[in-house]
């Protein structure tokens, strides 16, 4: 049988417990709805493969629980598993899911079971997959040891460990203990595999500790004895979890504990169990809800895949479509987005291969021309027939070619950080700027990808780190931003591509013929502000802009030109 497509969206809790937040997931399937639960600190996405193999049995939805992927986090430092079990409950009742069959891995595994023990009536039936039980000393053991605080360092040594702590997870259990008996047996996965797992990791950030801390400190035995539906708990012999099933002696009648050899054969025992209940018919698809004050976020489908979106509609009149750099996506540009809140509609897209979007163009035709054309079928999906377009480095570029293409379409065009070159410094660009950071076993890439970041604030271009490639003035290398932009190029398949594209435009040409109203901008400390002020020089009738140093204030000083 074809695999069918899974497909993502946000759903919006409306002043829930936790007040409003969006809760991330995916769905696939048909038949009747299973909820399914991932590990931390991963996502959904870890539930793909499994989401795959039980599409023809179930309607399977898999949200990322609060803090996780794409999820808000419950906004609390310390969370119990009561507490994740309740939000999850919250999430059921706003996708419109009265009850529903239940699977959780690891961390899954426990706040599955906590939820059908706390909310009975919500649950058919549960398979929890890797299921924890420890002993008080255990307990304060693991709290105390396994999750260390998460800084960014400005070195980026913290990623060195990131790296390694990964490796280690898959060699040790725990991680930190070195014994002879806490050594796994399974093999180490290729490097990709190890970087999707450390990326999760990054978008969870510090609040990774949550969920893991939730899930020791969780009273797994008493669980056990309050079920009342029936549930199977299990693990695969080389799953270091499957130790912890000899414990698993005073349950509740309800409850069956069988372990398999090999992790198929624990996911077929679970698919068995599963499937001998009854279940609930899958929910319709409903619209994401805004939340007002802030940028929330929605899937659009376009040919090809899905575009993730962050906007907010509070206010009347014209959108605002703020569009990222190469290496970039939406949150690169929150806070610039975040600063036309309550003067007009205002929407950041991650364009296609960046951020959290789908990557439907091909790999030989990713250009500007077809990130405009991308850019164009959001808006359609959005019904958005006029808009005003501020775009920052390449993302300009995207604008202006957008401009071209539907030149009704776009009233006002800000190109801030224009990257206005001679054809000499675009050839050099193309084949220097952009560098192969490929998944190294031992990590190396990471650093690599670090310093390139970093550098970008420092020396223009990045590789040119003789005295005359120093960015003067305003040092722009704060730790935090260098990190959310390592993980853009982490989790970005078409960072490279996109590069390349841009230094490809015919940019001077392209702007002498707009005809859309076009203002020039840059900040002191962008190192396009020089290449700006020469492009207004040479086009009269694109005046120049100075922008003020933080992002956050530059909808402020854009608003008399959109306006005007």
């Amino acid at each position: 049988m074809a695999t069918r497509r899974i497909s993502r969206h946000f759903v919006t809790i409306q002043d829930g417990r936790w007040g409003s937040r969006q809760v991330h997931y995916r769905r696939a399937g048909s038949g009747p709805v299973l909820v399914m639960l991932h590990q931390s600190p991963l996502s959904s996405r870890d539930m793909i493969a499994t989401m795959q193999r039980w599409q023809r049995h179930f309607t399977c939805i898999a949200p990322d629980t609060p803090g996780y992927g794409l999820s808000d986090p419950l906004g609390v430092a310390y969370a119990e598993m009561d507490d994740f079990a309740d939000a999850v409950s919250e999430f059921l009742d706003a996708i419109g899911v009265r009850k529903a069959a239940l699977y959780g891995f690891h961390t899954g595994a426990m706040m599955a079971a906590q939820l059908a023990a706390r909310h009975p009536a919500r649950v058919h039936v549960l398979a929890s997959n890797g299921y924890v039980i420890p002993t008080e000393e255990e307990r304060a053991e693991l709290v105390a040891n396994y999750l260390p605080a998460f800084e960014p360092s400005w070195d980026g040594a913290h990623l060195a460990w990131l790296w390694s702590r990964m490796r280690e997870q898959l060699i040790f259990f725990p991680w930190y203990r070195k014994g002879a008996a806490d050594r796994m047996d399974i093999g180490l996965p290729p490097p990709e595999r190890l970087q999707d797992g450390l990326v999760e990791f990054l978008r969870a950030d510090d609040h990774y500790r949550v969920a893991y801390r939730a899930a020791f400190t969780m009273q797994s035995d008493r669980t056990l004895r309050e079920l009342s539906v029936p549930s199977l708990i299990t693990a695969a012999t080389p799953d270091p979890t499957s130790r912890y099933l000899e414990r698993a002696t005073d349950t509740a009648p309800c409850v069956r504990v069988e372990a398999r050899p090999t992790a198929v054969e624990t996911l077929d025992l679970c698919l068995a169990h599963l499937r001998k209940a009854r279940s609930s018919a899958a929910p319709r698809l409903r619209p994401t809800a805004p939340i007002a004050g802030r940028l929330w976020q929605q899937m659009l489908d376009v040919p090809g895949g899905q575009l993730r979106v962050r906007r907010n509609t509070d206010a009347a009149g014209r959108t605002v479509v703020v569009l990222h750099d190469a290496a970039g996506s939406a949150d690169t540009v929150a806070a610039l987005a975040a600063s036309f809140i309550g003067h007009r509609p205002v929407l950041a897209i991650d364009l296609p291969g960046h951020g959290e979007s789908d990557a439907p163009l091909a790999r030989g035709a990713v250009t500007v021309t077809a990130y405009a054309r991308a850019l164009r079928s959001a808006l359609d999906a959005l019904q958005i027939r006029e808009c005003d377009i501020v775009g920052v480095w390449g993302g300009g570029l995207v604008g202006l070619e957008l401009a071209h293409l539907a030149p009704r379409r776009v009233r006002r065009l800000v190109l801030a950080g224009p990257p206005w070159f001679d054809r000499a410094l675009q050839a050099e660009l193309r084949a220097r700027y952009a560098p192969d950071i490929r998944p190294d076993a031992h990590g190396g890439h990471l650093l690599q990808a670090w310093q390139f970041i970093r550098d970008q604030g420092l020396f223009w271009p990045w590789f040119r780190t003789t005295r005359e490639g120093i960015i003067r003035g305003a040092v722009h290398v704060d730790t935090r931003m260098v990190h959310r932009r390592v993980l853009e190029v982490l989790r970005a398949p078409a960072w490279r591509a996109a590069y390349r594209a841009h230094f490809s435009y015919p940019v001077k040409s392209r702007l002498r013929s707009v005809r859309v109203a076009t203002l020039l901008a840059a900040a002191d400390w962008d190192p396009m502000r020089e290449y700006a002020l020469a492009a207004a020089a040479a086009q009269p009738q694109s005046p120049f802009c100075a922008l003020p140093p933080d992002p956050a204030r530059w909808g402020e000083t854009l608003l008399p030109f959109l306006n005007a």
